[in-house]
Formats: C-alpha cells, sequence, structure tokens
C-alpha cells in the first residue's frame, strides 16, 4: 500500500473514533491509539514527532500519556531518539514492528471495507481498489446529465486551453457541451507556449478574458505566487465537494503550499512505450531499467529498414529540458534539493536550500551520459523532436521505443493503420540504478483565473466541478482521450475496454509510481527549462562536455535562485 492510501485508512479510522468518543457515549478516549496514530501520521509525512506533542496527542492528562508512551517504547512499538548533545531533548519514531503491525492492520480494513462495499477481495485482487475513491467495484457510469442550473442562455463561457485531446472533444462537441451546460461555451485552443504567454497577459488586463483556464501542472507555482490563479479550498468546502476520487498525483499536482488550485481534468503519466511485437522476435525481456533500454535500443537500431531503436526527444529549448529532468528522475534525484519523504520528495512544502540545483552530482553526470549514449541508437530526427513529432515517428513504426504521454498513445491506440496498434506495450520510466521506478505525472488542470468578480467566480466553479465529474471524464474517454484521473471512470467497464492504457495507469497510481516530484511546480520551472534547454542541447551535439554544460547550468540556476531570494 502507498503512503497516501495509509494515510487515508488512518483518517478512516481517527473520523470513526471521534464519532464513538466525542460525539456520543459509546466509547472513551483511548489515548494507546491516539498516540500510535499521531506518531504513524506524522512518520508517514516525513515530520518529527516529539514527546510533548505525542503526550498533547493523547487527550488524556499529561501524567497519564507519559505511561502509555513508556508502555508502546517497552513493547517496541515506538522508540526515543535524541535530539541534542545534552541528551534532554528526545524525538518519537515508530519502529518497524509498529510500521509491519499497523499495514497489517490496514489491510484488513481495507479487506472488509471492501467485502461490505461488494467488492471482490480474494488474495488476488485486493490491491485492485483504492481505499477512499468513489466506487468499490466496477460500474458502468452513465451518459451525462446536464447541469441542474445552466450557465444562462445567451451568455458566453470562455475556457483557455492547449491543443490536447480532452480539449479537442470539448471543441468538437461544443453543441453537446452547449446543452450540458445551459449557455455558449467558447473553447479557445492554443499550442503549449502559447497558452502560457496568453495566461501571462490575460494577468494583467483589469478582468479576465476567460473563465476557466487548463493549467500545466508544473506552471501551478507560478501562477499561485503570481496571484493569477484563484485557489479554491473554500468553495470546495462550502459546496462539501469530495476530491477522495481523483488520482492523488494529479490532485495534489493541482496544489500549491498547502492550498488547491485545481480540478485534473486530462493528466497524463510520461511511460515507455515499446513494441511487444519487435521485443518478441528479438528475445528481449520487458524494459525494466535504463541498462534494458540500451541494450534493447542497440540489439533493434537497424535490425530492420528504417527501424531505429528509439525515438527520443532531443529537440532544443522545452522537449530537451523535460526529457532531462525526467531521466535524473529516472536515476533516483530531482533537479532541486526537495526534502526526503519516504522513499520519494516533497513538493508541498519547498522553501530555501529546497531551491537549490542539483545538477553538479554524480547522478547528474549518470543521467546525463546515459542520454549522450542513447542517441547512438536514437532516430535520426531525435534532435528535433518535440512531443508531436517523436509520437508520429513511432506510430509510423520508425521506432522500437520511445518515452510517451500517456495521453497521446491515441495515435497508435486508436488508429488501425499504424503499425504499432496493438503491438504496443507500457511501462513506467525504467529506473537507474539504485533507483526506484517512478513515472512524472503531467497534464492539465482547471484553474479559475483571478480578475473575476463574484457571480462569475460562482458560476466558473459550478462548471469546473461539472466538467470534472466521472461521468463527462468518461465521455472524453469513449470520444478519443485516454486518460482519467479518477479511479470511478477508470474502473468503468466501457472505459477500460477502450484501451488497456488507462486500466494500466490506474494499477501505476495505486502502487505509487506516479509522481510530481520529477517536475516540481516551482515559480522558476520555466526558467529551469530554458537553462537546461541549452545547455544540456550543446552537451548532445559534442559542444559541451558532461561536466561542463551540467556546471554551466547548475550555475545559471543557482545564480537565478540567488535572485529571486530563496537562499
Amino acid at each position: 500500500m502507498t503512503r497516501e492510501e495509509l494515510l487515508r485508512i488512518l483518517k478512516f479510522v481517527d473520523s470513526n473514533r471521534e464519532i464513538s468518543e466525542k460525539r456520543t457515549p459509546l466509547a472513551t478516549v483511548d489515548p494507546r491509539w491516539n498516540i500510535i496514530s499521531y506518531a504513524v501520521r506524522r512518520h508517514l509525512e516525513g515530520k518529527l514527532t516529539l514527546v510533548s506533542s505525542a503526550a498533547l496527542a493523547a487527550e488524556v492528562p499529561y501524567g497519564t500519556a507519559m505511561r502509555r508512551i513508556s508502555e508502546l517504547i517497552d513493547e517496541g512499538l515506538l522508540h526515543k531518539r535524541p535530539r541534542s548533545e545534552t541528551g534532554r531533548s528526545f524525538s518519537l519514531h515508530p519502529t518497524a514492528k509498529l510500521i509491519t503491525e499497523f499495514e497489517s492492520f490496514a489491510m484488513q480494513l481495507k479487506s472488509v471495507v471492501g467485502t461490505t462495499f461488494g467488492f471482490n477481495t480474494g488474495d488476488s485482487e485486493i490491491g485492485d481498489f483504492y481505499f477512499g475513491g468513489y466506487y468499490m467495484a466496477s460500474r458502468i457510469l452513465p451518459y451525462p446529465s446536464a447541469m441542474r442550473s445552466g450557465i444562462g442562455k445567451g451568455k458566453t463561457f470562455r475556457i483557455l486551453s492547449p491543443k490536447d485531446p480532452t480539449f479537442k472533444t470539448l471543441s468538437e462537441f461544443s453543441s453537446n457541451l452547449d446543452e450540458f451546460c445551459g449557455g455558449d461555451i467558447e473553447i479557445v485552443n492554443l499550442p503549449l507556449d502559447e497558452l502560457h504567454g496568453e495566461i501571462m497577459k490575460n494577468a494583467e488586463r483589469p478582468n479576465s478574458r476567460y473563465d476557466l483556464i487548463a493549467v500545466d501542472l508544473p506552471w501551478i507555482g507560478q501562477l499561485a505566487t503570481q496571484n493569477i490563479i484563484e485557489p479554491i479550498n473554500d468553495v470546495m468546502q462550502e459546496s462539501r465537494h469530495n476530491p477522495s476520487d481523483f488520482h492523488n498525483a494529479a490532485f495534489r499536482g493541482s496544489s500549491w503550499q498547502g492550498k488547491q488550485y485545481g480540478l485534473p481534468i486530462q493528466p497524463t503519466a510520461e511511460l515507455l512505450f515499446y513494441r511487444s511485437d519487435l521485443f518478441s522476435e528479438a528475445g528481449l525481456p520487458v524494459p525494466r531499467t535504463t541498462d534494458d533500454i540500451l541494450f534493447a535500443a542497440r540489439v533493434l537500431h537497424r535490425s530492420s529498414l528504417n527501424l531505429s531503436g528509439i525515438v527520443m526527444n532531443y529537440g532544443r529549448g522545452t522537449p530537451l529540458a523535460h526529457t532531462f529532468i525526467q531521466t535524473l528522475a529516472d536515476f533516483g534525484q530531482p533537479i532541486i534539493n526537495l526534502r526526503r519523504l519516504g522513499d520519494d520528495f516533497d513538493v508541498t512544502e519547498i522553501e530555501g536550500e529546497n531551491y537549490r540545483p542539483q545538477l553538479d552530482t554524480e547522478t547528474a553526470r549518470d543521467a546525463a551520459k546515459f542520454l549522450i549514449e542513447l542517441a547512438q541508437f536514437s532516430h535520426k530526427e531525435s534532435m528535433v523532436c518535440d512531443w508531436d513529432r517523436r509520437i508520429r515517428i513511432f506510430a509510423k513504426g520508425h521506432a522500437a521505443m520511445t518515452y510517451g504521454w500517456s495521453i497521446r498513445a491515441a495515435a497508435f491506440e486508436l488508429d488501425e493503420t499504424s503499425p504499432a496498434h496493438n503491438n504496443v506495450k507500457f511501462v513506467a520510466h525504467p529506473h537507474g540504478p539504485g533507483a526506484r521506478t517512478v513515472s512524472p505525472i503531467g497534464g492539465f488542470s482547471l484553474a479559475i483565473p483571478a480578475k473575476l468578480d463574484t457571480q462569475r467566480r460562482k458560476t466558473s466553479w459550478k462548471v469546473m466541478e461539472y466538467l470534472t465529474r466521472p461521468e463527462l471524464l468518461k465521455w472524453y474517454v469513449l470520444n478519443g482521450n485516454l486518460t482519467s484521473p479518477r479511479f470511478s471512470t477508470s474502473a468503468d467497464p466501457e472505459v477500460q475496454a477502450s484501451s488497456a492504457l488507462i486500466g494500466e495507469v490506474d494499477a501505476m497510481e495505486r502502487r505509487g509510481e506516479l509522481q510530481t516530484w520529477p517536475r516540481p511546480p516551482i515559480p522558476e520551472f520555466s526558467n529551469v527549462l530554458s537553462i537546461l534547454g541549452d545547455e544540456i542541447f550543446m552537451m548532445l551535439q559534442g559542444e559541451a562536455t558532461v561536466d561542463g554544460a551540467l556546471r554551466k547550468a547548475q550555475t545559471r540556476i543557482d545564480t537565478l535562485m540567488r535572485e529571486n531570494g530563496h537562499y
């Protein structure tokens, strides 16, 4: 079970205990559980537990709480660790014994809840649902119904968005959307860089031209910090909106410094696509590591006419910059000095030294050398590839592998004329030596722009909430959008039948393989991409050494962060 799912189970148990212990006379406060719950939660969140705070969490007199803490230490469930050289201050930590016991308890509870709500929890399927989602068993979602109260006849509601599948669906089926929403919905589709530029221009206008904007997840920090988009915590609370059905990575990726700024509508995971037919013919195993990728690329490169081992996004600028930071994550390191949180890194609290770049490291050098070596077996157009060009080359059968965003798999999944059709398997990013399997999560969330009056803001929330409902997300899938940010949508049998990819991405989310930390949503993200896009390109061209390119990028990004006052 992932850290996020364990935290959900803790919240569920504590909420139930609160009902029996505080709202009714059916039970008394249990200090032992309160201490355990507090210590485990703080451990999962990567935060320190003080003896005094654990005693306070027990919700009983201090002396009683200290006796319970001592009992837990004597039983080997907690251990004390000195926090100072004097040995007078201590922190508390769950032991391996307590963590094992809690995980066993969590699995048993999950099984009981699943059985209660009709989910088959046999040994082979207990992990097949995510605790806290809207569904416990597969069900067919209905065709979307119209909003109860629309935006108003004769009123125009504008959504600024990218030229991506979900938003193309909204444009192509605008008449359906008008009917659903009870007004005129105008979808403005722009290329990625132009979209960012228009969002920034819109922020300078006295009144927003748009009622909703689609935001690329790494932009969240910049747009939130500059007050270009509005937090939605209050309106979510007022409307009792339950976000538990959303994939955790996409939902949390739409937040910044503890505030929620959007709802996921088109998340996408970057995966490795590989031609299973070619791998089978060559007797190659499923690629799980970076060494596997190099070996397969070497074997399959030019093994037949017009076939390259892999096609890469090595185009100068943003495409190559993304390739580098995502490869760096494959080797186990983020681009900046994020605080470690278990096996991953924390993007919920980024401050001070967390902004310091990490490019002059051995891990960064290993990632750079991997990209250089892979270039030998890459398609000849890789040095000018962006996301569209890369997927077209792969879909036409000119490469045995490519990294690609899941949203773009429709180029061959839904095209029966493609040589790759029905011949592609998907895996999370293969990892480097000693690292874990992690795929970056990206894509778009809907956000409310600043400079809207009260009534427009209320309408924007209504439409945002409506467009991200499970049945609407299913409608997008059935019209060619191979992505789903909600467990209930992914569980729909008709959605699963549309492509195996959706179920596989769903499983990756449950296993904790989809993460936002490879592309941290800091305000300087676009600037970091610009720097890396230049320096790494010079390295791949042979005009700079690995050490020289990384050192120069480190210096430039470090200067940027200092100028912005981060440290």
